[in-house]
């Protein structure tokens, strides 16, 4: 039941409040040195050589390569290929926001969707859960350190805000724009593909007829165009793929089904957000597996959305960068926000909210000072 006292404009409010303490928490971090020796060791910098200027700042790690492959495309050999072409090729064509300059076109993008994927957040959640509940669920969202990516030109918002199309479309019975999504899910991210998951699960939980297990075709047709794309570019549908493996752990399928691999790298945790030692991250994983059961009882679509986005990148990345793909996961800022009402403790869940900013605040100032050492 809808809160009357909650209306989707206060969801405007909580994002642009949000936005401004981004704004505040970049100023800040401005004024941190930066750390040359990262930015010399990255495989692509922006610019793309001499020092570094305050545009390097806004274009940190793969931020670097969305703007150069926008620019310049996919070329054989380039450590760019590693990267998911619907990102940077919607950052060129919104390019005549700002000629010449992608990282302003990116920047403007990301957050211009980001924006859209929070009001979308609010809309999915109230219906089943309440107005206060969705509030509270986009509060720690919005608070999560994962959050930052939202406000700089990372795929998370254009991801975010697919997901939640998708899964909008689903519940409204709109096959268009689920089939649509599904198709572009695999463009911008690998774990798009496992959206024929849920997709499987809403035509079998609402018994559709035959016809309608054709949509199923869609994420793997978009999986599909990606590795069309890669031929037509690089000569290499693989190309890709042989690109992740000179990024550190080498991200790959294989790194799933190494548990060896994958324990010793759950165990390198000596700093609070390392790129690769990061307590953080695994923290967040832990939270994350302790959680899926309740996700699972919430909604069991949410539930095979969160599964892939939550287990791939942890298993094959080993927990590089973990804070971002939590973010995605959605259903768990649902559950901790039930959790939290729960104790009928307000200060409770402020505390909490103010402890996952304050994380925030400190992973940007990591982020763009390019302080995440391995």
């Amino acid at each position: 039941m809808a809160d009357p006292q909650f209306r989707p404009i206060s969801v405007w409010k909580l994002a642009l409040i949000s936005k401004g303490g981004m704004a505040l928490a970049v100023a800040a971090a401005l004024f941190f040195p930066f750390d040359l020796e990262q930015f010399a060791a990255a495989y692509v910098r922006w610019p793309r050589s001499g020092s570094p200027t305050l545009c390097s700042r806004f274009a940190c790690w793969d931020g670097a390569h969305y703007a150069l492959l926008s620019q310049k495309g996919y070329e054989p050999g380039s450590p760019s290929c590693a990267f998911y072409p619907l990102w940077p090729g919607s950052i060129r064509a919104m390019r005549f926001l700002s000629p010449g300059s992608p990282l302003i076109a990116g920047l403007l993008l990301a957050n211009a969707l980001s924006l859209v994927a929070l009001w979308l957040f609010y809309r999915l959640v109230e219906p089943h859960c309440g107005g206060e509940i969705a509030k509270d669920a986009l509060i720690l969202l919005l608070a999560s350190p994962g959050a930052l990516f939202l406000s700089f030109p990372y795929t998370e918002s254009l991801y975010l805000a697919i997901m939640l199309v998708f899964l909008l479309g689903l519940e409204r019975h709109r096959y268009f724009w689920p089939c649509l999504m599904a198709f572009l899910a695999p463009l911008a991210k690998a774990i798009g593909v496992f959206l024929v998951l849920p997709l499987a699960w809403h035509l079998f939980e609402q018994r559709k007829p035959l016809r309608y297990w054709f949509l199923l075709l869609a994420p793997v047709l978009g999986y599909a165009t990606y590795f069309g794309l890669m031929f037509a570019w690089t000569g290499n549908a693989f190309e890709g793929f042989d690109a992740q493996k000179g990024y550190l752990n080498s991200p790959s399928i294989g790194n799933m089904f190494d548990w060896h691999g994958f324990s010793s790298a759950f165990m390198d945790a000596h700093s609070l957000d390392g790129m690769t030692n990061s307590a953080l991250d695994r923290g967040f994983f832990i939270l994350f597996l302790v959680l899926l059961p309740l996700i699972w009882r919430l909604n069991k679509t949410w539930f095979l959305c969160s599964l892939p986005a939550g287990l791939m990148p942890a298993l094959a990345s080993y927990f590089i960068s973990y804070r971002r793909y939590i973010t995605i996961c959605f259903p768990v800022f649902i559950i901790l926000a039930q959790l939290l009402a729960r104790t009928k403790s307000r200060w409770l869940f402020w505390y909490y909210a103010a402890l996952l900013a304050a994380l925030q605040v400190w992973a940007v100032k990591q982020f763009m000072c390019f302080k995440w050492a391995g």
